[in-house]
C-alpha cells in the first residue's frame, strides 16, 4: 500500500518516507481482501491508495528484508539460502549498501522500530551500524510478546551511537510484561512527535505480528477477535493482526499531527505469506 499525497511543495521538499512492514502476515488476513479479521486502518490506506500486487517476495524472513533494505535479489545479498540465526558469521554483506545508508547521506534522519534478522554476528551487521540513527527493537526472528526473550536471553533493546562512533546497547529488561506491538508503536509514534522537521524523515517499523509465538493479551482477543469463528488461537492471531492494525492508525494520526502527512510517502507490506493460522487465498497456502 503507498498512499499518495501531492502537496504544493513536494518538488522542492524530500518526502518523509514510513515503511511498515508486517511479519507472516497472511496474503487474505486484512479487511480489503475480505477477511473477518478487523483491520481498518489498513482498509482505509487501501482505499485510498495505490495497491502493488505484480510482485513476488522471498518465502521466509531474512532473504525477503534483505531485498527491501538492498533493492537487490536475496541471491545478490547473501542471504538467499534462509534466515539469519543467532550469532552466526551470517548478514546482509557488508559489501552492500542499505535504503538508510543512502537516506543518511541525502539528510534524512532514519530510525529503526521492531525486528531486524539481518545478521547480529559483530556490531557491524546491526541497524545503527547500517544506516539507522537509532534502533528499538529485537535483532532475532522472534521473541515472547511479553518477556521479550528468545533462548532465555532478553533481545529487547535500544541502539544509537554517540558522536565519536561508539555504540550503545541498552537492554531493556525494564518492559517485560509489555506487550511488543504496543512498544513498537509507542516508540514510532514518539519518534514522529520528536522529529526536527528540518530534516525529512524514514521510518522503518518492521512489527514481529502476527509472526509465532502466537500471543495476544486477552482484552485484545475480547475486544478485537471474539467474532472469529475459529479455535482460540486462531482468534489469537486476528488479535494480533488487529493490535497491529491499531499501531498503523497511530503512526497515521501522529504524522497527522505533527503535520507532516502531506508530504509523507507511506508503505504497508508484508515480508512474506502466512503460516499456521493464516489464510494466503487464493494464492498457494
Amino acid at each position: 500500500i503507498a498512499p499518495v499525497n501531492p502537496s504544493s511543495d513536494v518538488h522542492t521538499k524530500k518526502p518523509n518516507i514510513i515503511m511498515i512492514v508486517g511479519d507472516d502476515l497472511g496474503y487474505n488476513d486484512v479487511g480489503f481482501r475480505g477477511s473477518h479479521i478487523l483491520t481498518p486502518n489498513i482498509d482505509k490506506l487501501a482505499g485510498k491508495s495505490v495497491i502493488l500486487e505484480n510482485h513476488i517476495l522471498s518465502a521466509t524472513c531474512s532473504p525477503s528484508r534483505a531485498s527491501l533494505m538492498t533493492g537487490r535479489y536475496p541471491i545478490r545479498t547473501g542471504l538467499w539460502t534462509g534466515n539469519s540465526k543467532p550469532y552466526e558469521e551470517f548478514g546482509v554483506g557488508l559489501d552492500e549498501t542499505l535504503l538508510p545508508e543512502m537516506l543518511k547521506r541525502n539528510g534524512y534522519a532514519t530510525h529503526a522500530v521492531g525486528k531486524w534478522h539481518l545478521g547480529m554476528y559483530s556490531w557491524e551487521f546491526t541497524p545503527v551500524k547500517r544506516g539507522f540513527d537509532t534502533f528499538f527493537g529485537f535483532y532475532l526472528s522472534e521473541q515472547d510478546y511479553f518477556t521479550h526473550k528468545e533462548e532465555n536471553r532478553t533481545d529487547l533493546r535500544e541502539n544509537f551511537q554517540y558522536g565519536n562512533g561508539d555504540l550503545v546497547d541498552n537492554i531493556r529488561d525494564d518492559l517485560s510484561g509489555q506487550y511488543d506491538t504496543y512498544l513498537f508503536t509507542n516508540k514510532s509514534v514518539e519518534l514522529i512527535k520528536d522529529h526536527d522537521q528540518s530534516k525529512p524523515f524514514f521510518l522503518y517499523l518492521a512489527y514481529n505480528a502476527p509472526h509465532s509465538p502466537h500471543q495476544a493479551p486477552k482484552e485484545d482477543v475480547i475486544k478485537f477477535a471474539s467474532h472469529i469463528n475459529g479455535t482460540h488461537h486462531e482468534r489469537k492471531y486476528a488479535a494480533m493482526i488487529s493490535v497491529m492494525d491499531d499501531g498503523v492508525g497511530k503512526v497515521v494520526g501522529a504524522l497527522n499531527r505533527k503535520g507532516m502527512m502531506k508530504n509523507t510517502i507511506l508503505v504497508f507490506t508484508s515480508d512474506n505469506g502466512g503460516a499456521r493460522a493464516a489464510s494466503n487465498y487464493p494464492l498457494r497456502r
